[in-house]
């Protein structure tokens, strides 16, 4: 072997010396960790091991008592022994996770597989135009699709529930998770093909209607399915949409008269009648009154205190409106016309008699608006018309602009027939008529 290459394996060694020694001097030492307070009289206190809720703690069978000191420790050790259980407490993971959360892409992928709200920013921010942040989801009821068209996806105020319902005559319930969204509960209506289904303001019950003069309600808490046989006195063979609220239930019935029901009771308390033929509602945020629109194409405003129209007023360029749908923080109200046409109008600006000018007039449409729903901090409208295939549109407010980057043309929406946000907007569902509730993530905001 030439000097040159005893030269060259010296230096390597010592290289490589050098650079081991360094790796073991930087490698942090495990932190300990010093008790936030002692107690000096521990020890001076026996326990009795006897209880039956400590009897597991003891070594052998005829031990009964152990000094406090003693006590503390067994429980440290049974406690590590399901540590898995508890990992959020675990403060020297939490602190490894901290210092590898840029080293590892493959772990941030997974965090946004699981949708936690490690993503979002919250409630309460800004969310910016033109892009909106989005990722798929495994489909909401992937575990049991719809057998047809599904007509009715709504959240529970949970955020964590989410229904199904469609001519199937199926009412089915899943746990979202965005991961595996397993299914909780399926309930068959042998006589009622559902064509509405939504949860009770309480969260306690489904109401379901569809093509019958009668509808149902199911107890989500007790299991028990109970049929109502009639609303009031009226003759309608059919109930296919309704809204609720804290205190009423508003079904839309023929002729343009929407019938008002107890929410907690179902008997009727009284009638509000339009002109044509009613399409659909939406209370108002304060509950007192309700919006209706229809085959007029004019916009209603109703007290419901009073059972009287507040307003009727005419909806700009429409000769029939099919959606109508308000804000959660009131300062929008939302009509889509048979055109595809939406108007957005400012509700402190409508007066009786006096033709109200939208704030923007959405064009994005071209074929008969049939769902028009608001997030849960006012900041997106969605809009969906059923008759055209992979058409939905959100839009940013209050800039009133078309997010320009979702959905694509090659987003898989088929015909959408419903949608739905959950509570906090960290979730987005699309009902179509392939039987498919599609499940996306808007990482703006969190999951729960």
């Amino acid at each position: 072997m030439s000097s040159k290459s005893i030269d060259e394996t010296v230096l390597q060694e010592k290289l490589f010396e050098t650079k081991a020694k360094r790796s073991i001097a930087e490698k942090p030492a495990a932190l300990h960790r010093n008790a936030a307070w002692v107690d000096e009289d521990d020890e001076e206190v026996v326990v009795d091991l006897e209880t039956s809720r400590l009897k597991k703690l003891r070594k052998t069978q005829e031990e009964t008592h152990v000094s406090g000191g003693v006590f503390q420790e067994r429980l440290k050790k049974q406690f590590k022994s399901g540590r898995s259980a508890a990992a959020w407490a675990d403060l020297d993971a939490i602190d490894a996770k901290k210092t590898n959360h840029n080293e590892d892409s493959e772990e941030e992928e997974d965090i946004f597989a699981g949708s936690t709200n490690l993503l979002g920013t919250g409630q309460g921010d800004v969310l910016p135009p033109i892009t909106l942040d989005v990722l798929r989801m495994k489909d909401a009821n992937i575990q049991s699709p719809s057998n047809s068209v599904v007509q009715s996806t709504q959240f529970h105020a949970n955020g964590q529930l989410l229904l199904t319902a469609g001519l199937d005559k199926t009412l089915r319930l899943f746990q979202i998770d965005g991961k595996q969204n397993p299914k909780i509960e399926s309930i068959y209506l042998k006589d009622l093909p559902i064509s509405c289904a939504k949860f009770s303001n309480d969260g306690k019950r489904a109401i379901m209607t569809g093509a019958r003069p009668y509808f149902y309600v199911y107890d989500i808490e007790g299991g028990n399915v109970n049929r109502i046989p009639r609303v009031g006195a009226r003759k309608e063979k059919r109930w296919l949409s309704f809204e609720s609220s804290n205190d009423h239930l508003a079904m839309l019935g023929d002729d343009g008269v929407i019938s008002l029901l107890s929410e907690r009771s179902n008997e009727w308390i009284g009638s509000l009648k339009m002109n044509g033929s009613v399409r659909s509602v939406a209370f108002c945020p304060d509950e007192r009154y309700l919006m209706s629109t229809g085959s007029d194409g004019e916009i209603y405003q109703w007290d419901l205190r009073m059972k009287k129209c507040v307003y009727r007023v005419a909806d700009e360029g429409s000769l029939g409106s099919g959606a109508i749908a308000t804000s959660n923080d009131g300062k929008y109200l939302a009509v889509g016309a048979d055109s595809g046409v939406v108007n957005i109008y400012d509700p402190s600006t409508i007066r009786h008699g006096v033709a109200p000018k939208p704030t923007k007039s959405m064009m994005q449409l071209t074929t008969a608006v049939t769902s028009l729903k608001f997030n849960g901090d006012s900041q997106i409208l969605s809009m969906v018309t059923k008759e055209t295939k992979d058409t939905l549109k959100m839009v940013h407010l209050p800039s009133c602009t078309v997010f320009a980057n979702w959905p694509t043309s090659k987003t898989p929406l088929n015909y959408v027939s419903c949608v739905d946000f959950s509570p906090s907007s960290g979730y987005f569902a699309i009902g179509n008529a392939r039987g498919r509730v599609l499940l996306y993530r808007l990482t703006h905001y969190a999951s729960t």
